[in-house]
């Protein structure tokens, strides 16, 4: 089920929390160059819903304003696996020209900020900046997607399971504690995690089961969990946080990605800094 409506550019971005991206000010240009045309459009989609069929060409362009999208083939064998995940910020559709590839889902209730196409390119045409927004916007989508692919491919099950934590944490909401501790707020289904580690949900629940019992993660129930320290979450996943920092990055990170680079262990409270890990604690099969 979708619902859609055209309402004012001042309504539409002062109710979006995405309000202060460097993308989302391009926009304000794009709106500008195309006040003739079509405005934003606010589409509203509940969970499970197919924006795109696999092998199709998008027929819409737009920003993920809030939920979480999926990206998705079925294998010949019949199983569903899960290429990547779309978070708050995210370019959609056919933005930067897509082709057909695979399907679109939405992993959880969603708003995308739809776009003229036809008015976005003659934007993207006559404003350089707006145009550099949306490479640079669409390289860190990129990036960030093939940074997913390697892990599949690099890691074992119990691993994946981990790197996907570690990497909830930059597009998932999150929660620091006092105590140095992290809650991440798991959005997508259990069995999205799974279908996206290509392992089980029962692998999932005796990960879960496993870190607990060595008080390195607590599950809180409806999807939340107590991380008690990352970095050594990081290193049982087999993962490097500061050399895989810019692979990691989403939207909402990108003042984080444009100052200079401070070595590791210099970060103050930074929380994605590992910490040295004590015992011999391995997941390894």
């Amino acid at each position: 089920m979708t619902r859609s409506g055209t309402i004012s550019r001042n309504e539409l971005c002062n109710r979006c929390q995405l309000g202060g991206l460097s993308l989302c000010k391009g926009i304000r240009a794009y709106s500008e160059l195309s006040r003739k045309r079509s405005g934003p459009r606010l589409r509203a989609v509940t969970t499970q819903t197919t924006l795109v069929e696999e092998n199709e060409n998008p027929q819409f362009s737009g920003i993920l304003r809030t939920g979480y999208l999926r990206a998705e083939r079925i294998l010949a064998d019949g199983r569903r696996s899960i290429m990547g995940f779309f978070a708050p910020g995210d370019l959609v559709g056919d933005v930067m020209g897509a082709v057909g590839g695979p399907a679109l889902v939405s992993a959880t209730d969603a708003e995308i900020c739809t776009l003229d196409t036809a008015a976005l390119r003659l934007a993207m045409r006559e404003d350089p900046d707006l145009n550099a927004h949306f490479i640079r916007e669409a390289i860190k989508q990129h990036t960030r997607q093939l940074e997913m692919i390697w892990r599949r491919g690099a890691l074992n099950s119990r691993e994946r399971i981990l790197a996907f934590m570690v990497m909830a944490t930059e597009f998932m909401p999150t929660d620091p504690q006092p105590d140095g501790s992290l809650i991440l707020k798991v959005r997508v289904s259990r069995r999205d995690w799974a279908d996206f580690c290509n392992t089980t949900v029962e692998t999932i629940s005796r990960t879960v089961t496993y870190l607990s019992e060595k008080d390195m993660v607590e599950s809180l129930g409806d999807g939340c969990f107590r991380i008690r320290d990352l970095g050594v979450l990081a290193r049982l996943a087999g993962l490097d946080l500061p050399d895989d920092y810019p692979a990691m990055l989403v939207s909402s990170a990108q003042n984080r990605a444009d100052k200079p680079r401070v070595p590791a262990g210099k970060r103050g409270s930074d929380s994605l800094v590992p910490k040295p890990v004590s015992g011999s604690v391995s997941l390894r099969n």
